[in-house]
Parts: structure tokens; sequence; C-alpha cells
């Protein structure tokens, strides 16, 4: 089997259609046909069915597809060491930022990595799509809040505490009053949070209903915005942040702190995220370290 046609069948089953594959491969769906019969022909089952105008994986596709994944990422991560080893240390990191997570992490990063000759391909966004990104192979590794460990095949390496908090602007009713409101007036008040089905938003639910108490429906469900500080002057509204961002200068100049009775709890953590057993580009292993080297000087 040619393992390029393997790669093909990963992404048509992830597509869903020739199609919809060709415009990620930049191939003609005519030339994806023809990748999928071959392994049709050498594996002696028919692989995928239509479905309406996309394709499934058959049960037997399905089999096929679950080892191929493995194939699949193992030969990206043959042709990345090859590369790395004609380049020398130099090269390419792609990796993610997860939301909220402060420039000076980031920023020190950049100015080795770029000294050292390496260029970024930088993703931002939500914990779980960066996580898809990882666990795909897409990203060596991802800078992000978590909770609670990944599932494999992802592992973790914490760096540091770093709980969301709730904070207001200067000026917010909650603030003028105390900076120990009680939970029947948090539930009153206009929250920006981050999107439904992410733990930052689960902690949110579990924060109130741990004191008997629905969580209000948010005036704003952000999916990294990068506008959530900005609502929250606005609009005037208690706005979830990581510790890491309400420390910074800037933010406590223009927002305070919450503390409600028994005060807010949550176990977000910083943490670096990669797959088990990856290879990992010169240009990652380096940048991993120093971000190691940030969190014990106190970066976070």
């Amino acid at each position: 089997m040619n393992l390029n046609d393997l790669h093909i069948a990963v992404v048509v089953a992830d597509a869903g259609s020739f199609t919809a594959a060709s415009v990620r491969l930049g191939f003609a769906p005519s030339t994806l046909s023809k990748a999928i019969a071959r392994l049709e022909r050498a594996s002696k089952v028919k692989l995928f069915e239509h479905a309406g105008r996309g394709m499934r994986p058959t049960a037997f596709g399905r089999a096929f597809l679950e080892r191929a994944r493995h194939i699949d990422l193992a030969a990206g991560d043959l042709h990345a060491a090859l590369r790395d080893l004609r380049q020398g240390r130099s090269g390419v990191l792609c990796w993610g930022l997860g939301m909220g997570v402060p420039d000076r992490w980031a920023l020190p990063l950049a100015a080795r990595q770029m000294a050292r000759g390496v260029r970024w391909v930088l993703s931002g966004g939500m914990t779980d799509s960066l996580m898809r990104g990882v666990a795909a192979g897409e990203l060596e590794f991802a800078l992000l809040g978590l909770s609670a460990p990944p599932a494999r095949p992802l592992v973790w390496e914490p760096l540091c505490d770093d709980p969301m908090e709730p904070i207001a602007p200067h000026g917010h009713e909650l603030l003028s009053r105390s900076r120990r409101p009680s939970w029947a007036q948090l539930a009153r008040a206009r929250w920006i949070v981050p999107s439904p089905g992410t733990a930052s938003f689960a902690e949110f639910e579990r924060n109130f209903a741990a004191h008997g108490l629905a969580a209000p429906p948010p005036c704003v469900a952000s999916t990294y915005s990068n506008r959530e500080l900005a609502l929250s002057a606005t609009l005037g509204a208690v706005v979830l942040a990581p510790r890491s961002a309400t420390e910074l200068p800037a933010v406590q100049r223009d927002f305070g702190r919450l503390s409600p009775p028994g005060g807010w709890s949550s176990d977000r953590r910083l943490a670096l995220v990669r797959r088990a057993d990856a290879y990992l580009s010169p240009a990652a292993e380096s940048a991993i370290a120093q971000l190691h080297e940030l969190a014990r000087a106190g970066a976070g």
C-alpha cells in the first residue's frame, strides 16, 4: 500500500466527501477516487460507500482507518524527522496557543526561536480545537488551560496553576458595594464566559450548582474572540478570566476581582499538550524546554 493513498483515505474519512477532501489536499476528486480504488484492490474489501452527496467508511473501512491513522501519523513523524536532519536545528514550528494565555509566555519564546532561524505557524483557539490539532499531528504541541489530563493519545505537562476568576470593570455595582458579592447577586449579573462545551463553562455551571443556583445564561459566550475584557467594560458584565491575565497591571488598573463566599472554585492549570510518543522537532523540544524555564522562573 502507498503511504500517500493511506493519507488520502484518512482525509476523505475526516472530510466526508471527495470534494471537501480535494479542497484540503489540493488534488482533483478523481485523483482521490483512484487512490481509494487502489487501496480497495490491495485490501480486497470495500472501504467507503456513498452517503447522500458524501462518502462514509464501511465496517471494513472503519477497521482499516483505525490502523491507517496510526500509520499516517507515524509517516508524518518520519518525514518531519528527515526534514529536520536536512535543515539542522532550524525549520518550521507548528504549535497552538490557547485562549487566555498571556503574551509573557509567547513573546520570550518568539525572540529566542526567531534568533535561531525558526519560523512559526501559530494557531490560536479554544482548548478542544487545539487538542484535536495536536492529536491529528497538525500541531507539535499546544500551550493551553486544562482542568484535567486529556485522554490518550495526548499527554500533558502542567506548568502552573492558572484558575479562572470572576472580575468586573471598576465602577461595576458588585465592586462598588463589596468585592464579596453573594452568590445570588452573581446569579443576577451579566456574564461573559467561555462557550458551552468547554471545561471552563462546566466549571462556571458547577460553581453555581454548588450553592444551589442555576448558572445565569451568559450575555456573551466567547470562542476566543480576544475581546472579552473590552466587551466586559462596554456591557458592564462580569467576565471569567485566567489568573495569569487578572494579575497583569493593565487588567488590574481597569478591573477588580470578585470573591463570593467560599471563593470561586477552578482546577484550571496552564499546561503543554502533545501526542504521546510522537516525534518532536528540535525547534519544538527547545520551545518546550524554554516554557518549562519560564514556569520555574514564575512566569505564570
